[in-house]
């Protein structure tokens, strides 16, 4: 690849847990009441604000614009049906509201309502909760919501670039270049996985974990639905191996693109979001 291809790349818009929740975590350092009362509020808007951001971008991707501006609509003033019900839909993955994690997300809920519409005052207890229930939420929305989005950017870049891949080894430098800026990527990408290959890049959502991986084929059709065909095997096959639940495959093609792959798609039983990308 050469260098003028890869000028001006752009870095994904990716944000761990930990960075969105910076500031809500500082507050608790403070030893006033009130910052307690704070710190409930703004991790709880953190998740709101997360929500709103990535599920409907992807659902976009995934529905008719129109109908998506009615379901944002709609919801306005129901965080819970935007969570249990059109966050599913994002990520073709089920909420089980029966899980512990449905379960924590009503208790800080309700910490958040009782803060905003009286003068509760906000335990220590309390305010960790609320964090650390935000935080475990946002880890799971964000490697897969935050995932996509940040797959169907580099897409969008890519072909709006016509940045030149002659090889599988200038694909594995775009990617990892790409996620290079995020905090998810930091200090993975020499994961090695059950002795084999190791991973192109692995990305970190708090306790989620995602392998990266990226392919480069060219011809028809027929060659890039075969190349597909045997990279989600292997991407599965990595999963099973590490025991890790989630993957991101890019595949570079020089080649007319299947009309199905102009927008990331989920494979792999559901685990697997995949981005095709056109290049010159």
């Amino acid at each position: 690849m050469t260098e003028r291809s890869n000028e001006g790349l752009e870095t994904a818009d990716l944000h761990t847990p930990e960075e969105l929740l910076a500031f809500a975590e500082s507050l608790l350092l403070s030893s006033e009441a009130e910052m307690r009362r704070a710190t409930a509020l703004e991790a709880f808007t953190a998740l709101e604000a997360f929500v709103n951001n990535t599920i409907f971008p992807v659902l976009k991707e995934r529905l008719d614009p129109l109908l998506v501006k009615w379901l944002e609509d709609k919801t306005r003033m129901n965080f819970d049906d935007r969570l249990g019900i059109l966050t599913p839909i994002a990520l073709n993955q089920s909420v089980d509201k029966r899980s512990n994690l449905w379960q924590s997300y009503k208790r800080a809920r309700e910490i958040r309502n009782k803060t905003t519409h009286s003068s509760r005052r906000v335990s220590l207890e309390d305010a960790k909760f609320v964090v650390k229930t935000v935080y475990d939420w946002l880890a799971f929305l964000g490697s897969t919501a935050g995932l996509e989005l940040a797959l169907l950017g580099l897409k969008k870049y890519m072909e709006r670039a016509k940045a030149k891949i002659e090889r599988e080894a200038d694909a594995v430098k775009v990617v990892r270049e790409y996620f290079s800026q995020t905090k998810a990527a930091s200090g993975a990408l020499e994961t090695r996985l059950a002795n084999r290959k190791a991973a192109d890049l692995v990305l970190r959502f708090g306790e989620h974990t995602v392998i990266v991986e990226a392919r480069f084929t060219r011809g028809n059709i027929v060659r890039f639905e075969a190349r597909l065909r045997d990279a989600v095997d292997q991407t599965l096959e990595m999963l099973r191996s590490s025991n890790i639940s989630r993957a991101a495959l890019i595949i570079f093609h020089r080649g007319e693109l299947p009309e199905s792959y102009e927008r990331v798609r989920t494979l792999g039983e559901g685990k697997i979001s995949v981005a095709g990308i056109r290049v010159e």
